[in-house]
């Protein structure tokens, strides 16, 4: 059992550019990130050492990986997905796509998800359609169509028969995998609202629990039309019935969205949540509706990955070159150029 409150950082892993995604390798001995230069980054965590290699034309917004076919997958703002080997001979090299795909969506990919079983990968991005491809060769299997906006997450059952897709209006439907057929819709509506001409909110991170009987919907209540500021907000779904259990919000203020979701195999929910001022972890207890822990960092969290005996849990984050964590607009530098915001992928562990 692992207490989330000794969990403590343990490695920061810094950048020059933002970081949105992070993977633990197979053997835990490796973080793998990449983010808005669309390079992919190799961090060896014992010695910290960082190498960078060539990867995507746009910012990667996607990334997931299957421990036992040692395979990563990625995902940029292009609609391209690369495969890259994770096997000890990969990472002791400069990494190269095993196989990509081209416009796996018609603009902005936002979500993978890799079945159990790691035979399939399913894609989501702005338009309302899902598409699942052989992890063997990148060949599309079939699309699933019936969303009306564009799709933020999707998520596999444990068992890898079925799939969850969930909609910029907090629309998840769910789908058999072997036909592509659709079987029924549930509404997290919590996690949209319309202000004036502006549409905000959207189900930004999904997750089962082990057993696959609760599925959990992130992403925030908005309070305004700024797209950064809202309740983060968990939407927790009884799979059998569709019936909607529990709505999980942090037990202490927060303004920003839930960016991740992971359930811990000790039994618990960990979300990441990024803000102007700010990021954070909650740890939720299935059933109830406050988080039971927060874990603070300077920087806005996006996305997360836990290590494969759960005892290490590691984000990546964005900002504070020269002191700004977030928001639009920096000014030039004395030398008259425009800093990019940094990134970081930050360890923690018991």
């Amino acid at each position: 059992m692992i207490d989330p409150k000794a969990l403590k950082l343990a490695a920061t892993c810094s950048h020059d550019r933002q970081f949105t995604v992070c993977r633990f390798s197979p053997d835990g001995a490796f973080l793998l990130a990449a983010g808005h230069d669309g390079r992919l980054s190799r961090w060896r965590i014992e010695d910290q050492k960082k190498e960078s290699f060539d990867a995507h034309r746009g910012w990667v917004e996607a990334m997931v990986s299957h421990a036992a076919s040692q395979r990563l997958f990625t995902a940029d703002s292009w609609g391209q997905v690369h495969c890259w080997r994770t096997t000890p001979e990969a990472l002791a090299t400069e990494m190269k796509p095993e196989w990509s795909i081209e416009g796996a969506c018609g603009s902005w990919l936002r979500s993978l998800a890799v079945s159990p079983d790691g035979k399939w990968i399913a894609t989501c991005g702005n338009e309302p359609v899902v598409r699942i491809y052989s992890t063997d060769d990148g060949k599309l299997s079939h699309e699933l169509r019936g969303h009306e906006q564009p799709v933020f997450s999707v998520a596999f059952t444990p068992d890898g028969t079925e799939l969850a897709s969930g909609d910029l209006y907090g629309m998840v439907r769910h789908w058999k995998l072997d036909s592509g057929a659709f079987v029924r819709l549930l509404e997290a509506r919590q996690l949209f609202k319309t202000f004036h001409h502006y549409q905000q909110g959207g189900v930004r991170a999904m997750t089962f629990d082990l057993a696959g009987a609760t599925l959990y919907c992130g992403g925030f209540q908005g309070t305004n039309a700024n797209q950064a500021q809202g309740t983060p907000t968990v939407v927790a779904f009884d799979w059998k019935s569709g019936a909607p259990r529990t709505v999980m919000t942090p037990a202490d203020p927060f303004t920003g969205p839930v960016m991740d979701l992971v359930f811990h195999p000790d039994g618990f929910l960990i979300g990441s949540g990024s803000s102007e001022g700010g990021g954070a972890l909650w740890f939720w207890k299935p059933g109830e509706e406050k988080s039971f822990h927060l874990v603070k960092y300077q920087n806005s969290f996006r996305r997360m990955d836990l290590s494969s005996d759960g005892a290490r849990l590691a984000a990546a984050a964005f900002g504070d070159l020269g002191g700004q964590r977030g928001g639009n607009g920096r000014q030039l530098n004395k030398s008259g150029e425009y800093v990019d915001f940094g990134g970081s992928v930050v360890v923690y562990q018991a």
